[in-house]
């Protein structure tokens, strides 16, 4: 036996009202008093309705759906700010929707048309490597927000972190201990991200009178895979580094286990510098050094743009913001003067 759902027609002849009251009801209308529409809710409560939201969105040209797109949600940073929209969401009423492109362009381009056929109020998108002309074509339609990663091709406000600044402090932290071998593992040079980060790095390694031209730089995927890799190559040299930055969340944790399974001791063999700041790090050993990203007051801002757009139904703005928040160093008990300073002291 099947159950019809009930509908607003049901209600209103339940409560002999109109089909108009009872919608303006349960959208918290001034035009209905305070009385009747608590009557309309409780009403609606007992019997179960449900809101018909693709009705809504036919009527009114939008949906109460916020469309989330990441590369991954296994990165600390991406999910973190991902919890962050939702929760603004919640607040606002609506419902988020996650995409996970795994950075293919393909994969994107389905998630963005999907999102863009349900008529969402906006998107937050971490854009892909490789984003396809479609896809832009598509997200410039509609208002949305470029969070962390940017894309010149996307006429849309962006919202990050001072990349360059969060290498300089990797930097500045261990060349004030004394080290003086300094490794950098990175992300590809394809993603903005992997480019401020890299400038930073070496234009930190040149203030603190550090040869950058012949430092330590692996560049590669923003996987942990990559870090894993990464680490393993810079201990495999000769003359391998004292101090290593990483610029990734998910690299940090590929490298860190890598020079970990080496029997590597951190920090009497190696001064490990993280990227982003989980809950676990702190437990890491004597905990992790690391770079701090405040992920929710990056989301937070993003979603309060996106909204004010959506409000508005802006596409492209005239004049994109570029929103750049400072991150900053926490220091634990995986940075340490290297050997030969510690023994002479």
């Amino acid at each position: 036996m099947t159950t019809k759902p009930v509908t607003l027609a049901h209600l209103a002849a339940t409560l002999e009202l109109s089909v108009s009251t009872v919608a303006r009801a349960l959208a918290d209308s001034p035009r209905i008093g305070k009385a009747t529409t608590e009557r309309v809710k409780a009403e609606a409560q007992r019997q179960g309705y449900v809101a018909d939201q693709a009705a809504r969105a036919m009527r009114q040209g939008t949906s109460s759906l916020v469309g989330f797109v990441a590369p991954d949600l296994q990165n600390e940073f991406y999910a973190t700010a991902a919890r962050a929209v939702s929760d603004h969401c919640q607040q606002r009423g609506l419902q988020l929707v996650l995409a996970v492109t795994n950075d293919d362009p393909a994969t994107e381009l389905l998630h963005v048309r999907n999102l863009y056929s349900s008529r969402v109020q906006g998107i937050v998108v971490i854009p892909g490597v490789e984003i396809a002309a479609e896809t832009c074509r598509l997200l410039n339609a509609i208002p949305h927000v470029q969070l962390v990663r940017h894309c010149d091709k996307l006429l849309s406000d962006w919202f990050g972190i001072a990349d360059e600044e969060a290498m300089r402090l990797g930097v500045a932290h261990l060349a004030e201990l004394g080290h003086r071998r300094i490794a950098y593992i990175g992300s590809s040079l394809a993603m903005s991200t992997g480019v401020k980060r890299l400038e930073g790095f070496r234009r930190a390694m040149k203030e603190h009178a550090l040869d950058a031209s012949s430092a330590y730089i692996e560049i590669g995927g923003c996987h942990a895979e990559s870090g894993h890799a990464a680490m393993a190559r810079l201990l495999a040299l000769r003359t391998p580094p004292t101090g290593v930055v990483t610029a990734g969340a998910r690299i940090c944790v590929g490298a860190y286990t890598s020079a970990r399974e080496r029997g590597v001791r951190i920090p009497e063999d190696l001064s490990f510098v993280g990227f982003s700041d989980a809950p676990a790090h702190r437990w890491w050993g004597e905990g992790l050094t690391t770079i701090a990203l405040p992920v929710e007051d990056i989301a937070t801002a993003a979603m309060d743009c996106l909204l004010r757009r959506a409000e508005r139904r802006d596409q492209a703005p005239k004049q994109p913001m570029h929103v750049m928040h400072r991150p900053a160093l926490i220091r634990r008990g995986s940075t340490a003067a290297p050997q030969r300073l510690r023994a002479r002291a």
